[in-house]
């Protein structure tokens, strides 16, 4: 069976940086945030939707296809699943390895774009065809949820905290326990942590991979698209969200208290 990598992750939580700290191992090729979905939100969301159509970015970061073979696939009507199985035939004739990020926003967070299905579509598809390794990144929900709300106009449009906790929990709930990774621990040891995330997608770990950082394009925070080192700036404020006296309250919200109790393990 056919294996294909994907990496899971909910916004603000690292998945830029790690992608493409993934994406630049010796002989790997990278689409990112994507979604079966992705083009039509993403028109939604008022931004160029081609940029997330998984055959635009294979080719312009790429350029794996002849001219005509490009122009008759974007004349084509294909499904999304074909235009996986196009790319990944492409990538297997250039003997590399793909590695697909999710755009697990969609299907955990959604509003107001799309109702959340709280189930992972990109992998219910991909598993019906390939043998799917992959790994999910999560950051402690406090720190996630502050920083979703001090980057994102339509995170503190739509979203109060009992929504967010109800999709980080989904998120969790569906992702498999052996493959998590946080964020916290890549930013304190990248290298470690990275290691094991090349094990557990099976792909070959080269300790020269920050010298081609500056040659990874992939879609997701702009500083972390751009950088050539691994750093973390800690410029959250949680006051700008939480303040002190309310931090106690939220502490023992009900639904908090046993999100924590899920995340005993890693937190």
């Amino acid at each position: 069976m056919k294996t294909i990598r994907l990496i899971h992750n909910l916004p603000r939580s690292g998945g830029t940086i790690i992608s493409k700290s993934l994406a630049a191992q010796k002989g790997i090729i990278l689409l990112s945030e994507i979604h079966p979905e992705g083009v039509s939100i993403r028109k939604k969301m008022g931004v160029p939707p081609y940029q997330f159509d998984p055959i635009f970015q294979f080719q312009i970061w790429n350029n794996l296809f002849e001219k005509h073979e490009y122009e008759n696939i974007l004349n084509s009507n294909y499904k999304f699943e074909d235009k996986i199985d196009i790319i990944y035939e492409k990538t297997e004739l250039a003997n590399k390895e793909l590695i697909i990020r999710d755009w697990s926003f969609a299907d955990f967070f959604g509003k107001p774009f799309i109702e959340p299905s709280n189930k992972n579509l990109l992998l219910e598809i991909l598993s019906k065809k390939y043998e799917i390794l992959n790994l999910y990144i999560i950051r402690h929900p406090l720190n996630l949820y502050s920083s979703c709300y001090n980057n994102f106009r339509f995170f503190r449009d739509n979203y109060n905290f009992d929504f967010f906790l109800k999709g980080y929990r989904n998120f969790f709930m569906d992702a498999s326990k052996k493959n998590i990774f946080l964020f916290e621990d890549f930013i304190l040891e990248p290298e470690k942590n990275l290691k094991n995330m090349c094990e557990t997608l099976k792909i070959n770990y080269d300790n020269n991979y920050l010298n081609r950082l500056k040659d990874i394009n992939l879609t997701g925070d702009p500083n972390a698209k751009i950088s050539t080192k691994i750093h973390y700036k800690n410029n959250i404020s949680k006051k700008k969200l939480i303040k002190e006296d309310d931090l106690d309250k939220i502490k023992n919200h009900t639904d908090f208290i046993r999100l924590m109790q899920d995340l005993k393990n890693y937190y």
